[in-house]
């Protein structure tokens, strides 16, 4: 299933003001252009960036090798590379992923800075190359705290998402095929893998409020008549 994983997309919407872009042509007399433009992370107004930061504050996701198609006075379509940090186990330490996207901007707004884009919408694929590592649960060892467990096992994917203060809604929870090499049965041990989205209402510095997210959750057990557990989760699209 993940090989293709539903072909699955990701649709946001934000303040393209909280962007940057690395390359890019810059208009400093964007006040007085008719065509609409973006504002980057270092405070310029640029059209058509080849790359473009969309998390200011630490660049752990942005989108790479931009290729415009269109860019009017109303919106602007492209493809490109969509880089994101999976944070695992933490910013710091983790590794960025690429996974290709479209994306549009629209809503153009005026400002003091001229008329600028407002609104971002994109959507990427994950695909066995580019998704989150399949670690088989043979290789993970239980946490050391008190396992996270349910005698229904959607509600204990449900402990991939963060925990208070964040706070979500809309929770969406679907059993999905397990990887390649990662049999649901093999003796006493039953697993399962879960694709867990939700709207989030009070958010973190890794997932913002206003958005939906999809999380992935590893679940198993190791014989038929224990509480079904959460061990494992990742991000996705």
């Amino acid at each position: 299933m993940l090989r293709r994983l539903l072909g699955l997309g990701l649709v946001a919407g934000i303040a393209l003001a909280a962007g940057g872009a690395t390359t890019g042509v810059s208009n400093a007399l964007g006040a007085t252009s008719p065509t609409p433009h973006v504002l980057t992370c270092a405070g310029k107004v640029v059209v058509r960036p080849t790359s473009y930061v969309l998390a200011c504050a630490d660049a752990n996701t942005y989108f790479n090798a931009i290729r415009w198609t269109s860019w009017g006075r109303t919106a602007a379509t492209g493809t490109a590379t969509f880089v994101q940090n999976d944070c695992a186990p933490t910013c710091a330490a983790g590794k960025f992923h690429k996974y290709p996207a479209v994306l549009t901007l629209s809503a153009p707004k005026s400002t003091k800075l001229g008329l600028l884009f407002s609104v971002i919408r994109y959507r990427y694929t994950v695909t066995a190359s580019t998704t989150l590592p399949l670690t088989r649960l043979s290789d993970i060892a239980p946490p050391p705290t008190r396992p996270r467990c349910s005698s229904n096992p959607a509600i204990a994917a449900q402990y991939v998402i963060p925990p208070p203060p964040f706070r979500v809604r809309d929770i969406a929870t679907k059993q999905i095929a397990l990887p390649p090499g990662e049999p649901a049965g093999g003796g006493p041990t039953l697993k399962r893998l879960y694709r867990v989205s939700f709207s989030v209402v009070v958010g973190n510095a890794v997932l913002p409020a206003g958005h939906r997210y999809t999380q992935f959750a590893y679940v198993n057990r190791q014989v038929t008549t224990a509480a079904w557990c959460f061990l494992k989760g990742g991000s996705g699209p």
